[in-house]
């Protein structure tokens, strides 16, 4: 299992699932899901038009981060990259990809969040040349910090809301 969805899963309880039964996923799951998805989206396109690229990163990563959440929320496993060795980096070109890849999503498909996740690693390391791993670990501690100091009721928090973290030591020189 990936390092980073079993980080995730340390966190964020597993579905409860009666033998027998064939697990599936709810609407509700699926809205709320894509919720974080646009969220973390919207991020990341405004900070592709600010240009500021320690920016960018967080964005990148809060999208994995909100695909994986749902990856484990339905106790599904990453599916391997399946994805083209070419990566076009151009602005427009990265939008509608990240567009296209959080509007996939909303099937629900475990496999459509794996597609999103290995993208948002591949524009991260890439485009950007981050250290993906690295910028991951501060992402998710920044939302143990953020879980702990937000009440018991809200277990989610407002990306909007809240300033991301600085990912500039992620960036390779």
């Amino acid at each position: 299992m990936n390092n980073h969805l079993a980080l995730l899963k340390t966190i964020q309880p597993s579905p409860k699932i009666i033998e027998g039964e064939i697990p599936c996923i709810s609407d509700m799951d699926i809205i709320f899901s894509q919720a974080l998805l646009m969220d973390a989206g919207s991020i990341t396109f405004k900070a592709i038009k600010s240009g500021e690229i320690a920016d960018i990163l967080a964005g990148l990563i809060a999208l994995a981060y909100a695909a994986l959440q749902a990856l484990a929320r339905q106790d599904k496993d990453i599916v391997e990259n399946q994805g083209e060795g070419h990566q076009e980096y151009q602005m427009l070109a990265i939008m509608r990809q990240l567009s296209d890849q959080i509007s996939h999503c909303s099937s629900g498909e475990a496999k459509r969040y794996s597609e999103l996740y290995h993208l948002c690693a591949s524009l991260a390391s890439g485009f950007l040349n981050a250290d993906f791993d690295k910028a991951f670990q501060v992402y998710h501690e920044w939302q143990i910090a953020c879980r702990s100091s937000c009440n018991e009721t809200d277990k989610t928090h407002d990306l909007h809301k809240t300033k991301l973290p600085d990912m500039t030591d992620c960036l390779y020189e």
